[in-house]
């Protein structure tokens, strides 16, 4: 499959928290839905070479031991050459390669969140549910 990526990744909203408990938990789940781009002179790009689709990572996070949690929302917008349909029928390879860089914000802004906040940077390493 080829894509371009057509927007910068947006961090929709990123939520950092102390548990008074401790707990466990990692929702890390990719969703994708149809989008339109809207050109340099404000018309509407019908993507006839390609379907423009919103990609985004909806986390919900305590890594072990538990001491904090991350959540929120981090999208980016894709041109998948050739493909107009509704994203369902992609392979689960296909939505690993699109979504991994929103991942990585994830685990970047969780290390230096954590630095700050703990003063001590917590890496994060985990997959993405399909």
């Amino acid at each position: 499959m080829d894509f371009t990526r057509e927007s910068p990744i947006v961090v929709r909203s990123f939520h950092y928290d102390m548990n008074e408990k401790l707990a466990v938990k990692s929702e890390v789940n990719v969703a994708m839905r149809k989008a339109a781009l809207k050109q340099d002179d404000g018309t509407m790009d019908a993507g006839t070479d390609g379907g423009y689709y919103e990609v985004a990572v909806v986390f919900e996070v305590s890594p072990e031991p538990g001491e904090f949690s991350v959540s929120g929302l981090i999208s980016q917008v894709v041109k998948i050459a050739g493909y107009h349909g509704e994203g369902k029928d992609l392979d689960k390879s296909d939505y690993k390669l699109m979504s991994r860089p929103l991942v990585e914000y994830i685990e970047t802004l969780t290390y230096e969140v954590t630095q700050v906040a703990m003063d001590k940077p917590v890496n994060l390493n985990f997959k993405s549910n399909f």
